[in-house]
Formats: C-alpha cells, sequence, structure tokens
C-alpha cells in the first residue's frame, strides 16, 4: 500500500482512494496573512527597547521615551498574536513606521527635545536590530490591514518565531553596552589628518582600520620641523609604552627614546605665553616623539583656533554654548566631532574656550574631547605621556534649554541629578591655550572647571605647582573672589579638597542658573514676594512654598533671591539665600564647605500675616511679637553671592542681617577671599 503525504498537511482531514491509497489533505482558515509575523517584529523590538531603557537608567527622560515606546510595541505585539484584526494590524503599522521613523532621525540628525538623543549617532547592532524588527512588524501588519481576512492554510510560525528571537536576544545583551555621545571604533574620514591626530595609537592595532603612519603639518612655521619629527620619520619604530599594546608585527621597535632630564630646566607644569618660543623640553619620562607630537599639537592650535575668535563664527561652524559663562569661561562644543574617532585635531576641535569679559567672548583655547573611554586608556596617556593630564566631569546635570544642552547643575551627594540627567563623564579632555596660561599650555580650569583624573591632586600636571603640597607644606595662595573668573576657594586653613571642591561648583552653578531671577517681575511669576527690606540696602524675595520642600542648594529652585536698590528703581540681583526646611537645627546643616561656609539663622524678626508676609520688627524682651504680628520658625540659610563680596562669596549680611550662628562659633568673614563689593 502506498501512502502519499501532503507536506502541507496538519492532520486536519483524511481522505482513501478506491486503489487503497490514503491521502492527507489541509483545511484551509480564516486568516490575516502577515498579522502573527507583524506581532513578532513588533514584541522583539519592544523587548529591545525595554532593555535599552535599564541601560539608561541615568538618563530619566531618554529611559522614558525607550520605556514608552517599548510598552506601545509590546501591547500591539500581543494584541496581534492574540486577537489579531484589521484595525489593530493597522495601528501596529503606525507605531511600527513611527519606530523606524524615529530611529531614521536619531542616526540623521538627533532629536532635540530628549535629553541623550539630541545629537545624530551611528548605527549601532542594538538600534538597528530594533528598526529592523519594526520594520517587519510595518510589513506584515500593512499586508494583513490590506489584504484581510483570507481562507488560507495555516501560517508555520515556528522558523519566523526563531529568526525574530535569534535577532532580539542578542540585541537586547548589547543594548546594555550603547553608549551615547560617542561613536565606538569606526574609522571616520575628515579629508585630512594632522600630527597631533595620534597616528600611533596602540589602541588601533588589529581592529581592521587602516591607520596612516605618516601625517601632514600644519602649514608654515616652526612646527612643520616638529611634525616632521613626530610623524614622517617613524613609520617602522614606536615607543617603548606602543610597543606592548601591539601585536607582534615583525617590526624592529626603538627602545632608547626615553628623554633625558635636562639641569636646570623648569619644573612641569610651567607658564605657558605663546608670544615666546614652545619649550616642552626637560620633563622626565617625555620621549621625543610625545614631545614632538605636543609641540605640533600647540603650534596646529595657534594656526587654526583664531578663525574662531569671533564667537559667531564657532556658531555658524556648529557650535553650541553649555551655559557656563558664570564661571568665567564659556565653553562651546560641536557634539558631532565628539562621537568621531579623531583625537587632537586643531582642524576639528571638539570644544573652543572663551574668557567672558561682560558681554565679550575672548577665544583662550580648545577643550580636546576624546570619545568615550577610560580616562587610563594607553591611546590618550601615551600620546604626550607625563605633559598632559587627561579629565573628565563625571559629576555634571545636563538638561535641554531653549533647544540646546547646557549644564544645569551638579549631582548631589548621592550622585543624583535634582534636573537633567548625569551622562557619566565618559569623554577623557585636555585643553591647549592659545593665550597665556600661569599653569602651562594644557592646564586644566580651576575648580569645579578642573574635573577628575585618574591621578590624585597631587599628582596632577595640568594645575599649577603652587596649588598643590608636594610634602614641603607649601599651601596655595587665597584669590580674591571675583564672579567674572574662575572660581578659586584655595587656601584656607582645615578645608579639605572635597570640602573646597563642592563650595566652588555650589557658586559655579549659582553663578550659571541664578541669573534666570534677573527680572523681579519674572521672580514675581514664580511666586517670589518681597519681605519689604529694601531700605536696609538689600532686598529679600521668598518663595515661601519652597522653604519647607526637599529642595536644597538649587538655583533653579531658591528659597529667597536677594537684590540691591538701585539709585533708578531697578534692582539689581546679587544673591540667593538658600534656605533648609525649618526643622533642621543649624548643627544639622550640610557640611559641604567646610570653613569657607557659615549657616545662620533668624530668630529674631517678627513678620505680617498673609500670603506675603513682610518684616516688620524685631521681637521683644520676651522672644515674641506683638499683637498682629509672627514669628517664623528658624530655617537654616546661607547667601551665595554673584557681586563680588569683601567678606567672601557665602558672606551674611551686616547688623540685623547677619542673623544668629550656631553655638560657640566666630562670625566668619572670609577676607582672605574677600574682593571688595558689598
Amino acid at each position: 500500500m502506498t501512502i502519499a503525504v501532503d507536506p502541507f498537511d496538519h492532520g486536519i482531514s483524511r481522505g482513501g482512494h478506491a486503489d487503497g491509497t490514503v491521502s492527507r489533505t489541509v483545511a484551509p482558515v480564516r486568516r490575516l496573512p502577515g498579522i502573527v509575523v507583524a506581532g513578532l517584529g513588533s514584541l522583539g523590538a519592544g523587548a529591545v527597547h525595554a532593555a535599552a531603557a535599564g541601560a539608561h537608567a541615568e538618563q530619566i527622560e531618554l529611559a522614558r521615551t525607550f520605556i514608552a515606546v517599548a510598552v506601545v510595541q509590546l501591547a500591539v505585539g500581543l494584541w496581534c498574536i492574540v486577537r489579531p484584526n484589521r484595525v489593530v494590524a493597522a495601528l501596529t503599522a503606525v507605531v511600527g513606521a513611527a519606530a523606524v521613523g524615529g530611529w531614521v532621525a536619531t542616526r540623521v540628525s538627533g532629536v532635540s527635545w530628549i535629553a541623550g538623543l539630541e545629537t545624530a549617532e551611528r548605527p549601532q547592532f542594538a538600534d538597528t536590530a530594533a528598526a529592523l524588527l519594526a520594520a517587519v512588524a510595518v510589513g506584515g501588519a500593512l499586508a494583513a490591514a490590506l489584504v484581510g481576512w483570507q481562507l488560507a492554510r495555516p501560517a508555520r510560525l515556528a522558523a519566523p518565531a526563531l529568526a525574530a528571537l535569534a535577532l532580539t536576544v542578542p540585541a537586547m545583551v548589547t543594548s546594555t553596552t550603547h553608549a551615547h555621545d560617542h561613536g565606538g571604533t569606526a574609522t571616520h574620514d575628515h579629508g585630512t589628518t594632522t600630527a597631533a591626530s595620534g597616528t600611533d595609537a596602540a589602541a588601533h592595532a588589529d581592529d581592521g582600520h587602516p591607520h596612516p603612519d605618516t601625517a601632514a603639518a600644519p602649514t608654515g612655521g616652526a612646527g612643520s620641523d616638529a611634525t616632521a619629527a613626530a610623524a614622517g620619520e617613524h613609520t617602522d619604530e614606536h615607543t617603548d609604552e606602543h610597543t606592548d599594546e601591539h601585536t607582534d608585527d615583525g617590526h624592529d621597535h626603538a627602545t632608547t627614546d626615553t628623554v633625558a632630564v635636562v639641569e636646570g630646566a623648569a619644573p612641569w607644569p610651567r607658564p605657558w605665553d605663546p608670544a615666546q618660543p614652545i619649550d616642552l623640553s626637560g620633563v622626565e619620562g617625555v620621549t621625543p616623539e610625545q614631545e614632538a607630537r605636543a609641540v605640533a599639537l600647540v603650534e596646529g592650535s595657534l594656526a587654526e583656533l583664531p578663525k574662531y575668535a569671533d564667537v559667531e563664527a564657532a556658531k555658524a561652524a556648529g557650535y553650541a554654548s553649555i551655559g557656563d559663562a558664570g564661571t568665567g569661561s564659556e565653553h562651546y562644543i560641536r557634539y558631532d566631532l565628539v562621537q568621531d574617532d579623531v583625537i587632537l585635531d586643531p582642524t576639528q576641535p571638539e570644544s573652543l574656550v572663551y574668557t567672558v569679559d561682560g558681554d565679550q567672548r575672548i577665544l583662550a583655547g580648545a577643550m580636546y574631547i576624546a570619545s568615550a573611554r577610560p580616562l587610563d586608556d594607553p591611546e590618550i596617556t601615551s600620546w604626550a605621556g607625563p605633559l598632559m593630564q587627561w579629565h573628565n566631569h563625571g559629576d555634571l546635570c545636563w538638561d535641554v534649554v531653549n533647544g540646546a544642552r547646557q549644564v544645569v547643575g551638579l549631582v548631589d551627594a548621592d550622585g543624583v541629578c535634582a534636573r537633567g540627567v548625569n551622562t557619566g563623564g565618559a569623554n577623557p579632555m585636555v585643553h591647549v591655550w592659545i593665550t597665556p596660561h600661569e599653569c602651562g599650555v594644557f592646564a586644566a580650569l580651576e575648580g569645579v572647571g578642573a574635573g577628575q583624573t585618574a591621578v590624585s591632586e597631587e599628582e596632577r600636571v595640568d594645575k599649577c605647582q603652587a596649588a598643590h603640597d608636594h610634602g614641603h607644606g607649601a599651601t596655595a595662595e587665597p584669590k580674591p573672589y571675583d564672579p567674572t573668573q574662575p572660581i578659586d576657594l584655595s587656601g584656607t586653613p582645615g578645608v579639605t579638597p572635597e570640602q573646597q571642591a563642592a563650595a566652588e561648583n555650589l557658586i559655579a552653578i549659582t553663578l550659571i542658573r541664578l541669573p534666570q531671577w534677573s527680572d523681579p517681575a519674572v521672580a514675581e511669576a514664580a511666586g517670589f514676594h518681597s519681605i519689604g527690606d529694601a531700605a536696609t540696602g538689600h532686598e529679600h524675595y521668598v518663595n515661601w512654598d519652597w522653604i519647607e520642600d526637599d529642595v536644597i542648594l538649587d538655583p533653579d529652585h531658591p528659597e529667597s533671591l536677594v537684590y540691591a536698590p538701585q539709585p533708578d528703581g531697578s534692582k539689581r540681583l546679587v544673591s540667593a539665600m538658600y534656605m533648609l526646611p525649618s526643622d533642621v537645627a543649624l548643627e544639622e546643616v550640610p557640611d559641604i564647605g567646610g570653613a569657607l561656609m557659615q549657616w545662620h539663622i533668624h530668630d529674631d524678626l517678627c513678620f505680617t500675616t498673609g500670603d506675603a508676609p513682610k518684616v516688620a520688627g524685631l521681637v521683644d524682651s520676651t522672644g515674641g511679637c506683638r499683637a498682629g504680628l509672627q514669628k517664623f520658625r528658624p530655617a537654616p540659610m546661607i547667601h551665595v553671592w554673584i557681586t563680588p563680596h569683601r567678606c567672601g562669596p557665602f558672606a551674611a549680611l551686616e547688623g540685623v542681617g547677619a542673623g544668629q550662628i550656631a553655638e560657640g562659633e566666630d562670625r566668619l568673614c572670609d577676607h582672605a577671599h574677600g574682593s571688595g563689593g558689598f
């Protein structure tokens, strides 16, 4: 007996023939062709986005976006499988198309209104897989919606289900290592490579991309010879630092390239004056190749950067301010250059640094930013050896302000941003100054601008030698507080580096963000009310609703603003007065500045009643207020001045305005950092 088996048999019906053979036939079913495939694609894409949300948990807005996309994709995908119909097919097509469109936007131009996606990124496996799965969902859903219900053989789903799973699982895994704002390791051809582009980088070994061993010098000047030394004569020779990182390539690598310390040479770092010949010689541990590369970088920066002397030229070239003008130095960044794999190229500086002088911006240098990597990555540490100190900024909070990505604050003690997101500070960076700098051509900024390094403060080579204690009891000379200059609160005995940094950070973010309240009308619209003390020379505006909340030391959410009445009747914003909740005692205030800061209370003021209380007198001998007035529970407070003050940036007022300090403390007037003014 012969048995003929239908290859599409699902055992639904059997039929017999006169010759004794038996055939099996398939009964057609009513289904929407493509709907289940659409569901599988949408489920896979949603799963990848869900994994990405977890990987970006520190970027709240971005994580929420991923969660929303994941929920919608998972919902329509499940709906396609459980309750298929043409309506859900059409909806799935719309959701998938939106997801694919969003992916294209993030790869082409960025999405300015989502923090973390403002700039375009190169495609990576996880996001490409999610887009591909969404595209599959669109195709299947469109087929189902357009063709409609059909009588057809039952679909075989094992293969598409396994295919979706095979793509989804690896994408979910790799999504946890996806990094924004940098571009991985793909070669990016910019048409020209200078000696300052790190042609000998150890990290390039065996990466499958071409890396030329020669480079062109900046045209003209002494830099041409230096560049040739850096790039043209070392086709087959590499420094010892690089040798360990390369695979065995059969070349004879030089081993006698360490510079001996020149007797009588100045220590490093040393003051920098671009009007004088470049002198990077005699630094212990620096090879001739490293010195030549560094000289070429400085030469190239001096030659190339002046085209951005007018800040409008920088804006036209795509650079945008990060909103830090209040620190005295304003950074303009091109995020598309941060993403590539080119480093230390004066023709393509990732960031420009301007000195702020009122409304004027004076080009001071460049801040070259590498793609995300550890601070001790050999590619950058061996580039100029001990001449350079790379740093990053892992404590900044970023948000989109008027369509531009800007610094809006600093993380708190728990590493959390009260506003915006902390991107982790994954990008190492280094300055090159084209204006004189007492701390050297590669010096970092002071205070919060100095960032974090892979070495201790004592080992840093991007700060003035006078600022360090090298075991000889050296103490930095205190500098008067000038809000228009880099913040430096060094030189106060008993203040730890952590306390100094915290105090400087608070000043920096206040200088940046507090001016949003410069117009008293804006403050009043936000709920601030004058307490009627203008006659004292300082008028306090208080937002009574913000005192008892859980937000502290936030210039976007200050409890009180201090204005100085002007002769023409206007009011000039001069300070924030940050207040803690009234249930915090003076002995319990946060120790963020040590001896630099002194909190006070006002336990002797009487106020009127109503929604906008005003100061109306002082308490009597019994500590009470006369009838019709009220005394509030005292709340600890501290000023942060954005104008010069003779007693420093955290000074209290004088007289009645000075308030009361903790028992046993002496009234603080920081003359060392005082600078005239009030």
